[in-house]
């Protein structure tokens, strides 16, 4: 009923994302949306579970990005800026990152710049799915979709060769697949002995 594309997802495809496919999607995705949408303030739920170390994230987000995408909020709604702290699930990632954002919201500059912020290939592969969906509902990212497919376009599709080897890899029979795995089973649950003779 109208409300279709101020829910916006980056949905990671693998774990350990860090840095800079978090800035990434920042720069391409988030603050242009938000940009547009031009919030009379800004509250931000910080659980901090993709710091680097949570264990139920499994990211790799550090401190010095937190801090950085904390500064690229800030530049909304006149600063007028809520952090709540919640969740989380390593204290160390937790104290830290809260740390760097804490600082930030003082005053200090953030270590890392977002110009350098190059994606991992799965990372620029999202948030050119995410950037395909929003375009529907914010027409300026458009043009940043177009820029990013020309930039990038190259190193986001897969090389034909290596597609081929993994085809001929998966060729081989099931019952050799499914007997390998067997053994493996065996080997590890102690069914499979191997006898020795004592000395």
């Amino acid at each position: 009923m109208g409300a279709e594309g101020y829910c916006v997802n980056v949905p990671w495809s693998r774990g350990g994302v860090g840095d800079n496919d978090y800035l990434f999607a920042f720069q391409h995705v988030v603050l242009p949306i938000a940009s547009e949408f031009a919030p009379d303030f800004t509250i931000i739920s910080a659980g901090f579970d993709a710091a680097r170390g949570d264990p139920l994230g499994c990211c790799d987000v550090t401190p010095a990005g937190f801090a950085q995408m904390t500064h690229i909020l800030n530049t909304l709604s006149g600063g007028k800026l809520l952090v709540i702290l919640e969740g989380g699930y390593n204290l160390r990632s937790i104290s830290s990152s809260a740390i760097a954002v804490i600082k930030v919201l003082l005053g200090e500059s953030p270590e890392c710049e977002v110009e350098n912020a190059v994606p991992s290939k799965s990372g620029l592969l999202t948030v050119l799915e995410v950037l395909k969906i929003q375009m529907k509902f914010w027409p300026t990212l458009e043009s940043i979709f177009s820029k990013l497919e020309s930039r990038w376009g190259t190193f986001t599709f897969p090389d034909r060769k290596k597609q081929s080897k993994k085809r001929q890899r998966s060729t081989v029979p099931i019952w050799w697949q499914w007997g390998r795995k067997r053994w493996l089973y065996h080997l590890l649950s102690g069914h499979h002995r191997v006898k020795s003779k004592g000395f």
